[in-house]
């Protein structure tokens, strides 16, 4: 409950819920890895890179960093590169694996490397290219309504153009999940760096009523990838610690609905939706902090030392449902955090 790490527990210690019904409990392990860190000579101002190759690697985390470039503001590149590469110099050990890749410039990834050197030449290829907010854009297209005569907020230009990115990152995740649950028996932690979708994944309703639902079900479809993975979701937000009425320096007043309460509540979205794909698979959303190295900090805790617990499920249900998970300890005193659940197969078993 404190935050340690607490490694002498039993798989009799443990109780697992799907859906309410308990499940017993089939395969138990402690992961415990070490953190190995390249030694600096003693003249030298960094470790040296080796120059060989060897197939004795001692088995570290497995993490992939998505810069997530279509939806993060221009002006805040720098501090996205600055985030990873503090990443990467700071809490990435000799014998761990990384990846780079974005969600919108494909060919500037980098592929698994225990090389920080090319991650960070993969990273500083990062650019952010998120659409203006929505609500600037219908501020500044106000007009006066001819019926009523009263002033109105205009329409979002961008609208079609924001969900088809939601859904081109949604499938992005999926894919890099399927991809990676080719690695069998270990955790993968998959660091997404990026603002979050600026779309309303739950309108049902206007114009946007059906691109929406199926910018839903492509999320999804990417939650259910990961948790078939074991792909862990950790969402970082670079804006840090920001209020969301500063974006309105850039018009000189309001119309109606379209006010600070707008963009708080945009803002709000866009960080909601770290959030689902972090809780959904066991990770956590780092948002409203400027000081991201305990975030950092306890990526490398959760991804060196945990519990993997496996069962077989009693229902035999096959219709693409989500089930609920709930892991309980016995012992008082201790806090259990674990996947919030899965989406169960289509279709009939193979």
């Amino acid at each position: 409950a404190q935050g340690r790490v607490v490694s002498n527990l039993s798989a009799s210690d443990f109780e697992v819920l799907e859906d309410g019904k308990p499940q017993k409990v089939s395969a138990f392990s402690l992961v415990n890895i070490p953190i190995e860190r390249a030694e600096r000579p003693l003249f030298a101002s960094a470790p040296v890179e080796a120059d060989v190759q060897t197939n004795d690697h001692v088995e570290g985390r497995i993490y992939l960093l998505v810069l997530d470039d279509v939806h993060t503001d221009l002006t805040r590149t720098p501090r996205v590169k600055a985030a990873a590469t503090r990443f990467i110099e700071t809490n990435f050990g000799t014998n761990d694996l990384a990846a780079v890749a974005f969600t919108g410039r494909a060919g500037d990834g980098q592929d698994f490397t225990n090389n920080p050197r090319l991650l960070v030449n993969s990273i500083n290829k990062f650019q952010g290219r998120k659409l203006r907010s929505g609500t600037l854009s219908r501020i500044e297209g106000a007009r006066v309504n001819p019926a009523t005569g009263a002033l109105e907020p205009g329409d979002d230009i961008d609208q079609m153009d924001r969900a088809f990115r939601a859904r081109s990152m949604a499938n992005s995740i999926r894919k890099l999940s399927e991809f990676m649950a080719g690695v069998r028996g270990r955790r993968k932690a998959m660091i997404m760096i990026g603002e979050g979708v600026d779309v309303d994944i739950y309108q049902a309703v206007g114009q946007l009523g059906s691109t929406a639902s199926s910018v839903l079900l492509d999320t999804h479809d990417a939650i259910a990838a990961a948790t078939r993975g074991n792909v862990t979701i950790y969402t970082i937000d670079p804006r840090g610690l920001m209020n969301a009425e500063g974006d309105l320096i850039e018009v000189s007043g309001t119309v109606g609905d379209a006010d600070s309460r707008a963009i708080a509540n945009e803002m709000r979205l866009s960080q909601d939706s770290l959030r689902v794909l972090a809780d959904a698979t066991g990770g956590f959303a780092a948002v409203n902090r400027n000081d991201l190295n305990g975030a950092f900090d306890r990526i490398v805790t959760e991804n060196s030392s945990y519990y993997m617990l496996g069962f077989y499920s009693t229902n035999d249900r096959r219709n693409g449902r989500f089930r609920k998970l709930e892991v309980r300890v016995s012992r008082p005193g201790l806090r259990v955090r674990n996947r919030a659940g899965y989406y169960e197969a289509r279709g009939r078993a193979g």
